[in-house]
């Protein structure tokens, strides 16, 4: 019996994309499931030699620190900046920190650090303007309404909705026809805020009018709004 000699080439072809493809979901599964698998974390040498050192000057402040000036948010004179890693992260961050927490033991000053150009930190009551951007902001905190964080794009595209519908009805005009203007593309998380604060302290930022009305989030999988 005489086979064609292009069934088998076709069939083994076709079972290695599946393979290809099963892989990639598995691998997609588990970095789902482990964000921090493929983390790759620079030397730390450059921070061995400081600590061996000591405390030193910051070039900005003049002020005598150990690794970085927390004041400043920058290394001190014996960290070489160019041995400072440095990240681009997909986000805007900005951190809202109460006057009373203590300059030196805020973790937040890591975060702007190593992301620079993508983390800014405010001392309340200084908090930056929001206004009309309630579909591109949330905050971490916790907060009774808390929704599932894979489901923020659909809440801030009710959010969308719902001003334009405001607004259609103000003007006048079909809801249709603002959504297609405001709402193309769909709602694009752009900034993130947090809070550097001790608990009991937290009360008097997250109830300022500023931060009223924008998404909030607590932990790695719950997001809800003020």
């Amino acid at each position: 019996m005489a086979l064609s000699p292009s069934v088998f080439p076709q069939e083994s072809e076709k079972n290695h994309e599946n393979c290809v493809e099963m892989k990639q979901s598995q691998t997609a599964s588990v970095a789902s499931e482990d964000p921090l698998q493929n983390l790759r974390l620079a030397s730390q040498e450059v921070l061995h030699k400081a600590q061996r050192s000591g405390r030193s000057r910051c070039l900005q402040c003049g002020g005598s620190r150990m690794f970085y000036c927390y004041t400043c948010y920058v290394p001190v004179e014996n960290v070489p900046t160019e041995q400072i890693p440095l990240v681009q992260l997909p986000l805007k961050v900005d951190i809202i920190k109460h006057p009373n927490e203590t300059d030196g033991k805020s973790t937040a000053v890591h975060a702007k650090l190593l992301a620079p150009n993508s983390v800014s930190i405010y001392t309340y009551p200084c908090i930056p303007e929001y206004e009309g951007k309630d579909h591109e902001v949330v905050l971490v905190f916790p907060g009774p309404q808390s929704i599932s964080i894979k489901d923020v794009s659909f809440h801030l595209q009710q959010r969308i909705e719902s001003k334009s519908r405001s607004k259609a009805d103000d003007l006048g005009v079909p809801p249709f026809k603002l959504k297609r203007t405001e709402a193309e593309g769909g709602p694009a998380l752009k900034r993130v805020v947090f809070i550097d604060s001790t608990w009991s302290q937290t009360n008097q930022i997250t109830s300022d009018e500023r931060l009223r009305g924008k998404a909030m989030c607590w932990g790695p999988s719950l997001i809800g709004f003020l």
